[in-house]
């Protein structure tokens, strides 16, 4: 009943469906960047800033948010009005619909799309990062280990997990260092998700790539030998996806085994394995990550990874190993699904 309300509505009355999905985004959005100015509001959402600014303006007559020299907060009805005001967007934009069937299509037990296409929004990238962060806490729990990837995307999750109760949870990197960004590394974004979440973390004082004789060598060492088994036992794992054209030259693979790579049909990369469109691997380029081909049965795998352009690489790690929960974006699913963007 519910789903065919919102279909008459968008059939009947467009105009008005779009208008509430402005203002439940809106609020949504301040609520999260709060105290938030109507420029920094126009640019996060890639609106004009005089449409921001007529939205506001009602919101604020209707009691809903409040505006000061600071910038824009929530008054006490929104915040009991966001919840529904989030579902009523969702449902009128098809999210919800996009989320049932994509998590059908690829056997995911819980699947979060956002609004959009990071291909060509760059801001979507962001609220992808912030779902995952928002959902992570509840895959947790006391005396838990999390596995950590590291890259732009889980960066963007990292930094919007929310501070909270404590949790006694171990955070260890799943990847050893690779050079490059400091900030978007394993490592790091390890370090951070622990602090946030009132845990421990481990590191991982090796380098990614180490034929396997050498990291034997290394977990002779004791520290690197605990840090290790806790990645094999981890409990979770959250990681992202990549295109596998794509990966091997940002992960800059010599130019011969990146070509076999690609000719035997690697289309997605994730923790440094590469796999081809039925998901299986076909190159294992970090001998670090590889141990995650030990995990135990049990454990949560979280992938977060959003654009039309990785479609074909997010259904392909799907198929490597059942997720528990895959964020993505508008762009990604509807190409999945052979929608039209």
């Amino acid at each position: 009943m519910q789903d065919g309300y919102f279909t008459l509505m968008q059939q009947l009355a467009p105009d008005l469906a779009q208008e509430i999905e402005l203002r439940a985004l809106v609020l949504e959005r301040i609520g999260a960047l709060q105290p938030v100015g109507r420029r920094q509001l126009a640019a996060r959402l890639n609106l004009p800033e005089r449409e921001v600014r007529t939205v506001a303006t009602l919101l604020k007559r209707h009691g809903l948010i409040t505006l000061d020299a600071a910038g824009m907060c929530l008054t006490p009805a929104a915040e009991n009005a966001l919840p529904m005001a989030r579902r009523f967007s969702r449902e009128l934009k098809g999210l919800t619909r996009l989320e049932t069937a994509l998590a059908e299509r690829l056997c995911v037990d819980k699947v979060c799309v956002v609004a959009g296409n990071a291909d060509t929004d760059p801001h979507v990238p962001g609220e992808v990062g912030r779902v995952a962060g928002m959902r992570l806490r509840g895959f947790l729990q006391t005396g838990f280990t999390l596995a950590v990837t590291g890259g732009s995307t889980i960066r963007e999750v990292a930094f919007a997990v929310p501070q909270g109760t404590p949790m006694n949870v171990m955070v260890v990197p799943a990847r050893g260092g690779m050079g490059g960004a400091l900030e978007t590394q394993a490592n790091t974004l390890a370090c951070e998700i622990a602090r946030r979440l009132g845990g421990h973390h481990r590191m991982m004082h090796l380098p990614d790539h180490l034929d396997e004789q050498a990291l034997q060598e290394m977990r002779k060492l004791t520290e690197i030998n605990e840090t290790l088994a806790l990645l094999e036992r981890a409990d979770v794992v959250l990681h992202g996806i990549g295109r596998a054209d794509d990966m091997t030259q940002r992960r800059q693979l010599p130019g011969p085994v990146s070509a076999e790579v690609l000719r035997k049909g690697a289309v997605a990369e994730a923790y440094g394995c590469y796999f081809d469109a039925r998901g299986r691997l076909v190159y294992s380029a970090s001998t670090v990550a590889h141990n995650l081909g030990a995990l135990k049965p049990a454990c949560a795998m979280i992938a977060v990874a959003a654009g039309a352009k990785k479609a074909e690489a997010i259904a392909a790690v799907m198929k490597n190993r059942r997720h528990a929960m895959l964020v993505t974006d508008e762009g990604a699913a509807k190409a999945i699904l052979g929608e039209p963007l």
